[in-house]
């Protein structure tokens, strides 16, 4: 069709890596015949992968092709998107995404078109943030509810280890007295963890306090397990839902790092024990050999309120997680007495390193040592008395 003096096409179609899209072509000015070579052009675009798709290159290779066919067009405008395969509806996606919920049937899956089951906990309702609020001794402004995803991960490590520990033994002499030898065994065996670990599907996790997130899921998963949505209760929440950007697979690979972490710990911690004397002052693992079997992976939305709220002293912010709206970190006024506590903090450092300092001068030490326990002085002093000034505190 034309509009505005410009010729638009739009077509619906699979790319080369499979996934569903939407791609609309708009071309200035209008004239006879582009509208037709336009969704010509779309389709043969089509044929590329996604990610080719995307900024700069598919424009400028439409527009070469419009000219090679003897179109004389100014400009050239390609716009791609997704489109749900349960509903076919137009969804704007950005490339990182792994997983999304149609706002207009509920439909959830990946770009690719295939079906995932998600999980969620519920929310809380507002009233119990405005409670928390209060308890931090304001009022609340506003609060939006946001669901954010992680990926629940159950894993077993296994591993096989040696080890060289280090302990001493007491020996008797014959004049009987006590005389400890340091001594060295070699010593080997098999250790194994189980865990339930949780990880934030978004690629600027700390935004949302990643680990703290985390670790209030892993605990959730084992006291009350979400529950799986169904389309119908999926899509009045969709536009809330934080479509996930790290897929399932680099989920597992954290997981992964994370129990081979927790099983080398673990190795320790046993071929310690095997120490002759029940005590080890060293344990160095030679080798291990860790395998992590993954029992069981799901896709879990969070509910996540972030709030402001105010108080005499200002507005300020927070997030509270969860059915029970659990407060995950928030700002909070500082009093006369934290800041009057800061302050003392910061001279204390200056005066106990000025100390030092002078006597190092006084005991013939090295000239160097007095300027760096004054710098020391001064940075610690700063951060202290720094603190007494910040608008706020993160409670």
């Amino acid at each position: 069709m034309q509009s505005d003096h410009a010729a638009v096409a739009n077509v619906a179609a699979t790319t080369r890596d499979g996934r569903l899209v939407y791609l609309s072509a708009t071309a200035r000015p209008a004239q006879p015949g582009l509208e037709e070579a336009l969704t010509s052009l779309l389709y043969r675009l089509a044929e590329r992968s996604y990610p080719e798709l995307l900024g700069d290159r598919a424009r400028l290779d439409a527009m070469r092709l419009l000219r090679e066919w003897g179109f004389q067009v100014e400009d050239v405008e390609i716009t791609v998107s997704y489109r749900c395969p349960q509903c076919a509806a137009s969804i704007l996606l950005s490339p990182e995404v792994v997983v999304y919920v149609c706002p207009y049937c509920g439909w959830a899956g990946d770009p690719f078109g295939r079906p995932v089951s998600i999980l969620a906990w519920p929310p809380a309702p507002q009233s119990a943030v405005e409670r928390l609020a209060r308890r931090l001794g304001g009022s609340l402004v506003s609060a939006q509810l946001l669901y954010v995803p992680l990926w629940v991960v159950e894993a077993r490590a296994t591993a096989y280890y040696t080890a060289v520990i280090t302990y001493t033994e007491a020996r008797r002499t014959p004049g009987g007295q006590v005389r400890y030898v340091t001594r060295r065994k070699r010593v080997s065996g098999t250790v194994a963890v189980q865990s339930t670990e949780a990880v934030v599907a978004r690629l600027n996790a700390e935004l949302f306090g990643a680990r703290r997130l985390e670790e209030w899921a892993e605990r959730a998963w084992r006291a009350r397990p979400p529950r799986q949505l169904t389309a119908e209760e999926a899509k009045p929440i969709a536009p809330s839902m934080l479509a996930p950007e790290l897929g399932e697979s680099a989920a597992v690979e954290v997981v992964k790092d994370r129990l081979e972490n927790a099983v080398a710990d673990r190795a320790r911690e046993d071929a310690r024990l095997r120490s002759p004397t029940g005590v080890a002052v060293d344990v160095s693992l030679e080798r291990l050999s860790p395998r992590v079997e993954v029992l069981r992976r799901a896709l879990v939305f969070t509910p996540y309120w972030l709030f402001t709220y105010r108080t005499p002293s200002g507005l300020f912010s927070g997030a509270a997680i969860g059915p029970d709206a659990a407060t995950i970190q928030a700002e909070a006024p500082m009093s006369n007495v934290e800041r009057a506590a800061w302050l003392v903090g910061a001279w204390a450092a200056s005066l106990v390193l000025g100390a030092l300092a002078q006597a190092f001068v006084e005991g013939g030490g090295s000239p160097l040592a007095p300027i760096a326990f004054a710098l020391l002085g001064i940075s610690a002093s700063l951060l202290l008395a720094g603190n007494a000034f910040k608008p706020a505190k993160v409670v």
